[in-house]
């Protein structure tokens, strides 16, 4: 299990990384090829960082006790 702090840290960058997944296909729909290409390869990029921050959020979160 993660500190308080870490788990914080995770769940803000996964959300950060969301963010920038989002953005990034905005981008890759842009009128300009170059730039849609450059997007889209950073895109596939960050679509790893975002599920690899997804996993470790889900692995290291704390089990809700049901009753």
């Amino acid at each position: 299990m993660l500190n308080a702090n870490d788990q914080e840290k995770v769940i803000k960058s996964s959300q950060a990384a969301n963010l920038l997944v989002q953005d990034l296909r905005d981008l890759v729909k842009s009128a300009n090829p170059l730039l849609a290409e450059m997007a889209l390869e950073i895109l596939g990029q960050a679509v790893q960082i975002e599920q690899q921050l997804n996993r470790i959020e889900s692995i290291t979160r704390p089990e809700e006790k049901t009753e």
